[in-house]
């Protein structure tokens, strides 16, 4: 999946400009199953600013699933930071991770907030990445980079969300969001790839593309598993919400889906999100997560 030509070029612009920098590591988790068939946290490896609590059976319906928060110490991102994440789980194992709150994206003159993760579920594993939305303060400038790797029979859940805020109450935009999914299969093979780049100013005006003045935008990636067209039609017939729009389709390459939300504020955004997330749970296991929301 592609964005438009025009997006990716100035997202090439940009990226040609900037020199590569060394990101270093931040957290590092790797999720395996025991002989009980209960996954649990195997190794952990975490640094500055990130916080991991700890591992949590707390899903009704799925007490195997391992749950884990990721917290940030330093009260968001900042300008000229470089993270990197990586996340991985291992054969038959099932992992649930996620933020307790948003991020905030703090305001930046002229500078950017970089974020890489990597992604990977061995075979029959199923991974469940699912952070609160980021919140884009005025001049802020965020490059987000998502790599995910699917063995056989893996299913990875990827929430992607952001929420432009002026905590002045006015009317400021923030400067840009780049944003990149990769999503290979075991042996390294491109299945899909998008690539997006958001003007804020645009963005706030209704000019970038058909937002339709709903600045709250969300994205559901559904990747690998049995992510088939009776899926897609139970997606595409979520009952609609006041406020907002949604759709769904298929990736190329079988890689998956992509459910994505606009709304005209954080609370619609999050209960479309919530529904299109239950939905998918439900049709790969059998039941809906019990996961209390945030």
């Amino acid at each position: 999946m592609i964005a438009e030509p025009a997006l990716v070029d100035a997202l090439r612009s940009v990226a040609e400009q900037v020199p590569p920098v060394e990101i270093r590591p931040c957290v590092d988790l790797a999720f395996a199953r025991d002989a009980t068939g209960r996954s649990y946290l195997g190794r952990q490896f975490v640094g500055y600013p990130v916080h991991v609590g700890r591992a949590l059976h707390v899903d009704g319906s799925a007490p195997d699933l391992c749950v884990v928060y990721l917290q940030s110490v330093s009260g968001g991102l900042f300008e000229h930071e470089r993270l990197a994440g990586r996340i991985d789980v291992g054969q038959g194992a099932r992992a649930h991770v996620a933020t307790p709150a948003s991020t905030i994206v703090h305001a930046m003159h002229g500078g950017s907030a970089v974020q890489r993760l990597r992604l990977v579920a061995h075979p029959r594993a199923l991974l469940e990445y699912m952070p609160a939305p980021l919140i884009l303060f005025p001049g802020s400038h965020m490059v987000s980079d998502v790599e995910v790797t699917l063995a056989d029979g893996a299913l990875v859940v990827v929430a992607d969300s952001f929420l432009p805020h002026d905590p002045t109450g006015g009317q400021r935009s923030f400067a840009r969001l780049e944003s990149a999914m990769t999503v290979r299969d075991a042996n390294g093979q491109l299945l899909a790839r998008e690539r997006m780049c958001i003007d804020g100013e645009n963005w706030l005006s209704g000019n970038a593309g058909a937002n339709a003045r709903l600045r709250m935008h969300g994205s559901l990636w559904l990747l690998g598993g049995s992510a088939d067209a009776e899926l897609l039609e139970v997606l595409r017939a979520l009952p609609e919400e006041d406020g907002a729009l949604a759709g769904a389709s298929h990736l190329p390459n079988a890689a998956g889906i992509v459910f994505r939300a606009l709304a005209v504020d954080a609370v619609r955004l999050e209960r479309i999100m919530h529904a299109a997330w239950a939905a998918a749970r439900t049709h790969h296991t059998g039941s809906a997560p019990a996961l209390r929301r945030r």
